[in-house]
């Protein structure tokens, strides 16, 4: 498998679902070797686990006291293409733009756009079990040739336990959106997050409906956005992944800290 970047710059405009602020951000094609970074204010910051400085409710990462907010959809989808190369220049606001959700708009314009390159991508094989563990939740990866994600979760609301398996096909997980349950907004704004949220961009689960006019895009739509957020923490590492994870009940913070062992066991190799 060969690295890959696109062909050309391409743009994304919209609301950052945390900060609320309007963000530009263009996707510039990068040469061999370069990896994946976010360039704001002056600042280069390389998609790498050291750089993370937040993982509550979203992947945030930031270098010299620059920010970039809720990077995981667009490196879910970066991940998934394979784009191994490329800079997203942020600018306007500190928050890549939400679009609906999903990763389906970032997917959408960047699919065509892919173009291969001369050198080899670098892949991390999972070679021996590694776990991660807080309270109940836990994240386990396993051994495997293939790329493959089982989520499972349990909701306090009709959904019940839910468990999905990704075995490869961006199109089973791309539509997923992200999602918040009726009973968590108070507490996400007294937080000082979800000021750029709406029915347009989250999924809002109810006790017993959900609030989203035409509803669910899958059955079980939250475990599956559950593994795309995963695949895009994944991509911190810098390189493509082959193995088996499941995870149950897990989140950004745990993903992050199953990025930090691999991390650890890949350089240590």
């Amino acid at each position: 498998m060969k690295q890959r970047t696109i062909k050309e710059s391409l743009e994304f405009d919209g609301v950052g679902i945390h900060s609320g602020e309007r963000t530009k951000i263009i996707l510039h094609p990068e040469g061999e070797n370069t990896g994946i970074s976010f360039y704001r204010d002056g600042v280069r910051i390389p998609a790498k686990p050291e750089n993370v400085v937040n993982t509550f409710h979203s992947t945030d990462l930031g270098k010299d006291g620059v920010v970039v907010k809720t990077v995981e959809h667009l490196l879910a989808t970066l991940h998934l293409l394979g784009i191994s190369n490329l800079t997203i220049e942020v600018q306007g606001g500190s928050e890549i733009p939400i679009m609906d959700g999903s990763g389906y708009f970032f997917y959408r314009s960047l699919k065509d756009k892919v173009i291969k390159q001369e050198e080899d991508l670098e892949v991390l094989q999972i070679k021996e079990e590694v776990r991660v563990q807080r309270g109940d939740s836990y994240i386990v990866a396993l051994p495997c040739s293939c790329f493959e994600i089982t989520y499972e979760g349990e909701f306090q609301t009709y959904f019940g336990r839910q468990k999905y398996t990704f075995r490869g096909n961006a199109r089973d997980i791309i539509l997923a959106r992200t999602f918040c349950f009726e009973h968590e907004i108070e507490f996400i704004r007294q937080n000082g997050l979800g000021k750029g949220g709406s029915l347009d961009n989250t999924l809002v689960i109810g006790r017993d409906k959900v609030y989203n006019k035409g509803g669910l895009r899958y059955q079980d739509e939250p475990v599956r956005h559950k593994v795309f957020d995963l695949i895009g923490d994944l991509y911190l590492l810098g390189v493509s992944v082959r193995g088996k994870f499941i995870s149950y009940k897990g989140g950004h913070s745990l993903n992050y800290e199953l990025v930090k062992a691999l991390y650890k066991k890949a350089v240590a190799a």
